[in-house]
């Protein structure tokens, strides 16, 4: 079969559904059938669109997508000539314009043309018409060469399932949309999965399918690192193309260019320049050199050439040569990036296209992250060479390329609409913000100017939390844009049919035999209601200018506003981790320290020690067996404390001194609670809790995701009408079914001290008070947006594998309820809150799975993205009375004006003094963290003495002035 337009993405061979000749003789026979030539208004109509859809099939084999779109543009006239506008006839010509699109690049224009085919169908038959797999399996190859894989699963997922209901028609085609999703698979990193699809492909007797399974194998066991595996099945993939007809001499010249990508990730230098050859040979048979496809050829040239090892007899002759390799890769990278844009042609390395003139927007970031690699280690190479201007210039040239993929990063994100789309990005991305920030750091060291210092920072302000971030900006973008009610609400209601979908869905697969029939029915409903979302979205940027340049703006605050607006007694210390992986034996601790007088930029080296010492107090912190700590494990704990004080803070601790902190942690050092961190080199020899010089003894602490975050959106200066709406659910007589969660099976145990922890804070802030079986969610979601403070002290159950369905667990629900007594983070962003502060109490609210780019997907995150912009949680489990102390203590010193940060302090540093030897434990206070916003929430009496005092003053003044004005008079 014979498939010479099939794609403009990085995959070596597209043999999918969405884009062969095949679909298109397949589209033409069924719309030149017995039902297209019924009702015809004019036999020359007819004729016409049998003629130019020869046409447009030719001209797509040849390659010429204009001229094929120009036919299929034609062949659309008649057939609204001959049916209509809305005739579902269409369908096959507008499916046909949209391939021609996509392989020219202009996705948005294909995927409208694929809406437009879908609405016609749908409108005609139903949202389960079998040739809708067509129009979705299309849609999916979009989603994958914008890199929303997630997206592109679902798309693939659905063509499989409707394409299956008719496999009379459609066998062949479904086998393809299938061994399609293995792709989809593997691009999620979903090995396993993909490669039981690939093994029942290979039974297939279409060569064609079987191999597109072999190089999907290949691709899998190279990523999953299995080297000798993949270059066998490249190997079976090779000589199978090469027994197949001429038409498959494209797929063997797109196999061919991974096969390069392979030898060099697997360093077999010496295969590369053959391959390589055959390679060009083959792709420019039937590319021009302005296409992807050549472009990846040139890509592989510079990674031979950025790679290879230099042969030399003196460091002085490897250098030479070594730099020769580097010059020459670059000239390679250039040319890629001709190869991958429209319109740019500067050959000077040291220009860059525009964004706008991308191709394939995931393929612009890979080259222009290459070449700033490149640029850096030709810097580095020159540097130790004595060239420091030259090497200086060749950083400020890697910078530009990789600012420039990190404005990519942040298109490719702002476009995705699924928050599960925007983590795996931001996961897989991260490496282009260590390059970046590191050339910043390079800089900063070469030159000295602070332009680089506020530049580095800026990009990790950029790297921090930026799926969150592009939440939050989307939902105040929504506020200030002009939308109106009417579609927020349609918003909402899809956003909720979603999560209750989703929720259902994740529920069912926990069982033990899950029901078929309503895992199809969960994921039907959920690919119907985001597809809509997803045309939401797209309607209200097309149609409402303010709120799509609010949502793209990729604005982060910088170091001079942060300086401006900073206390005088606070700090922000900012962290980035480069963290040694299994490839290098270490890594980075990049630091920013700001004050309002000054800023500071560092660089540490971390090994495995680093990451023992986090993981080595994570453990002593969280551990069950708390109380029964030995003398070694004290000892372990307080030196390794001690280290990674010296490591993150030591040699600014005379800056800091004084100072609030904000901490703004990343990796692993979220899970860390810096009050636990001893700033004093401690005495082991004896085990004494109390008197360790933790650092919370000299400073108060908070967090927060990102000083953006912090700064410009956490500020809440309006509050809501009532006080305090705090619960306090009991779980006795529970019989509520906890398998979902394998840990609570045998129910959830009741929280002993909870009830007078709701008490002690009604000593200090007034409010209404929800305990035992009154402490039902319904009340909650009806009453929590009237409240300026919510506190709930219950179970949290954490989900690692699926963040959003981590819950907060309210009494059982009573009967005339619909709620299930389950607060799932989903349910919770979905909420709009006018609270100031939430204390999330008794459980791990902190606690999460750790995500690159993001941070702990706690829990908490939803209050912040509900609208409340401050929030004290637990980063594990509390011991109830302690935990009961703590907080009453908090809302003591709140109460008299103490902001959270220091609040919270007074109220750790009360527990540490009062406590027996056992309680002193930091496992007992340590868990309470304030994130956020920690401005005070009342104003404390000394304030309130302070103004009666400066109204005394000012009334003394006026009796002063008076009389001093009537004395004159009287002289």
């Amino acid at each position: 079969m014979k498939k010479r337009f099939v794609e403009v993405c990085n995959c070596p061979i597209i043999r999918s559904i969405y884009c062969c000749v095949f679909f298109v003789f397949f589209q033409s026979f069924l719309a030149l059938g017995v039902g297209a030539i019924e009702n015809r208004p004019t036999a020359n109509d007819s004729i016409q669109a049998i003629a130019y859809n020869r046409k447009g099939i030719a001209a797509a084999r040849l390659g010429d997508f204009e001229k094929a779109r120009d036919y299929f543009e034609r062949m659309k006239a008649c057939r609204i000539r001959q049916y209509g506008s809305d005739s579902y006839r269409l369908g096959s010509s507008i499916i046909n314009i949209g391939i021609q699109n996509k392989n020219l690049g202009n996705y948005d224009a294909a995927i409208e043309n694929y809406l437009e085919a879908e609405r016609l169908y749908v409108n005609h038959y139903s949202s389960e018409y079998p040739r809708l797999g067509f129009v979705y399996g299309n849609l999916s190859t979009i989603y994958k060469i914008r890199g929303d894989y997630l997206k592109a699963y679902e798309y693939n997922q659905n063509a499989f399932r409707l394409l299956s209901k008719d496999l009379k028609h459609y066998s062949r085609v479904a086998d393809q949309a299938r061994s399609s999703l293995a792709e989809s698979l593997l691009n999620l990193k979903r090995y396993d999965e993909a490669i039981r699809i690939c093994q029942e492909g290979l039974n297939k007797t279409d060569l064609d399918i079987r191999s597109y399974n072999l190089s999907l194998l290949a691709q899998i066991y190279w990523k999953r690192g299995e080297i000798e595996t993949a270059d066998k099945y490249y190997k079976e993939t090779f000589d199978l193309l090469k027994n197949t007809d001429e038409g498959n001499q494209y797929d063997l010249g797109l196999e061919l260019v991974d096969y390069v990508k392979f030898l060099l990730s697997a360093k077999k230098y010496e295969e590369v320049p053959h391959y390589n050859e055959l390679s060009r040979e083959a792709i420019r048979r039937y590319f021009t050199e302005r296409s992807t496809q050549y472009a990846n050829v040139m890509l592989n040239y510079a990674d031979y050439y950025a790679s290879r090892s230099s042969e030399a007899s003196h460091l002085a002759d490897f250098n030479r040569k070594r730099a020769e390799d580097l010059k020459l890769a670059l000239t390679y990278y250039q040319k890629a990036l001709i190869a991958a844009t429209g319109t740019f042609t500067a050959t000077d390395p040291f220009e860059n296209p525009e964004i706008k003139q991308a191709i394939s927007e995931l393929q612009l970031l890979e080259i222009l992250k290459k070449k700033s690699q490149c640029h850096t280690a030709l810097g580095d190479l020159l540097k130790t060479g004595s060239q420091k201007q030259e090497a200086v210039r060749h950083y400020q040239a890697g910078l530009e390329a990789v600012e420039l993929a990190v404005e990519l990063v942040h298109q490719i994100r702002t476009g995705f609409v699924s928050e599960e789309s925007r983590l795996f990005l931001s996961e897989n991305q991260q490496s282009t913000f260590v390059g970046a920030i590191n050339l910043c750091y390079k800089l900063y060291q070469q030159t000295g100017k602070p332009e680089y210092v506020a530049r580095g920072f800026e990009l990790t302000e950029k790297s921090k939390s930026a799926s969150f971030l592009a939440a939050v900006k989307d939902s105040r973008a929504q506020q200030f844009g002009g939308i109106p009610d009417s579609l927020l609400n349609k918003e909402d209601v899809l956003k909720i049919n979603i999560s209750n979908y989703k929720q259902m869905l994740y529920e069912e697969k926990q069982q033990a035999e899950p029901d078929s029939e309503k895992v199809a029915l969960y994921n039907t409903k959920i690919f119907y209601y985001s597809e809509k979302y997803a045309q939401l979205v797209q309607l209200l940027e097309d149609s409402f200018p303010k709120y799509y340049a609010f949502k793209y703006a990729n604005e982060v605050i910088g170091l001079d506003a942060i300086r401006d607006r900073i206390g005088n007694h606070d700090a922000i210390v900012e962290y980035f981790i480069d963290e040694p992986d299994e490839q290098e034996d270490s890594g980075s601790l990049f630091r920013f320290v700001i004050t309002n007088e000054q800023f500071s930029f560092s660089k540490t080296p971390i090994d495995s020690t680093f990451s023992n010492r986090i993981e080595g107090v994570y453990q002593f912190l969280t551990s069950s067996s708390y109380q029964y700590t030995d003398q070694k494990s004290y000892a372990d704990y307080a030196w390794s404390s001690y280290c990674l004080y010296n490591d993150l803070l030591g040699d600014v601790q005379d800056e800091l001194e004084g100072k609030t902190l904000v901490v703004i942690p990343d990796d692993k050092l979220s899970y860390i609670p810096f009050d636990a961190l001893i700033y004093e080199e401690p005495d082991t020899s004896r085990m004494n809790f109390r008197n360790l010089a933790y650092l919370i003894k000299k400073h108060s602490i908070s967090y927060t995701y990102s000083t953006t975050l912090l700064f410009d959106y956490f500020d809440k200066e309006q509050r809501a009408e009532k006080s305090l709406l705090a619960f306090a659910p009991s779980y006795e007589k529970d019989d509520r079914d906890y398998t979902v969660v394998a840990e609570y099976r045998a129910g959830l145990l009741p929280l002993l001290a909870v009830d007078k922890e709701v008490e002690y804070i009604n000593e200090y802030v007034q409010g209404d008070l929800y305990e035992d079986s009154l402490a039902q969610e319904a009340v909650f979601k009806k009453y929590a947006r009237d409240y300026d403070v919510l506190h709930l002290a219950m179970h949290t159950i954490v989900n690692d594998t699926l963040p959003m369905y981590s819950r907060l667990a309210f009494s059982k629900p009573t009967a005339n309820t619909d709620e299930d007594g389950w607060l799932n983070t989903s349910e919770i962003y979905n909420m709009q809150l006018n609270a100031r502060m939430a204390v999330l109490s008794a459980c791990n609210t902190g606690s999460g799975k750790l995500q690159k780019g993001e941070g702990v997907m706690s829990l908490a995150r939803g209050f912040l993205y509900a609208g409340c912009p401050s929030i004290v949680m637990t980063l594990w489990e509390v011991e109830d009375e302690s935990g009961a102390n703590i907080m009453r203590d908090f809302y003591k010193y709140l109460s008299v004006g103490k902001d959270k940060a220091e609040a919270l302090r007074l109220a750790k540093l009360a527990h540490i003094e009062n406590a027996d030897p056992l309680k002193a434990h930091p496992h007992f206070w340590l868990a309470y963290v304030a994130v956020g916003n920690t401005s005070p929430l009342y104003v404390g009496k000394e304030m309130y003495w302070l103004g009666a005092l400066a109204l005394v003053l000012v009334m003394l003044i006026v009796v002063d002035q008076m009389r001093r004005k009537r004395r004159k008079t009287q002289d």
